[in-house]
């Protein structure tokens, strides 16, 4: 009997750790520290325009998932993060 009491923590903690693994390892699959332009396809041409983002896909959803891990990656790769891809290229704000 006591080393069914012991179980449950063990179990806990490796499902932590396993979902811990998955994201850390979701983030580097999809982080591209070089901005890159992408476009928005709206649902008329009139409403496409481009946007720089840091993530080879998920739009809007990456950025606020992984924004704990991003402020980590840039503190410790400070110097691989290039938010211009282009030196003097301005992108225009909408």
């Amino acid at each position: 009997m006591p080393t069914t009491r012991f179980a449950a923590p063990i179990l806990a903690a490796v499902l932590l750790l396993l979902v811990a693994t998955v994201y850390v390892g979701s983030y580097l699959a999809i982080v591209s520290p070089q901005a890159r332009i992408a476009v928005y396809n709206g649902p008329t041409p009139a409403h496409h325009f481009p946007y720089l983002t840091h993530y080879r896909f998920g739009d809007a959803w990456a950025p606020l998932v992984f924004w704990p891990l991003e402020q980590v990656d840039r503190r410790l790769r400070a110097k691989a993060w290039i938010d211009n891809p282009r030196p003097g290229f301005q992108l225009d704000a909408f």
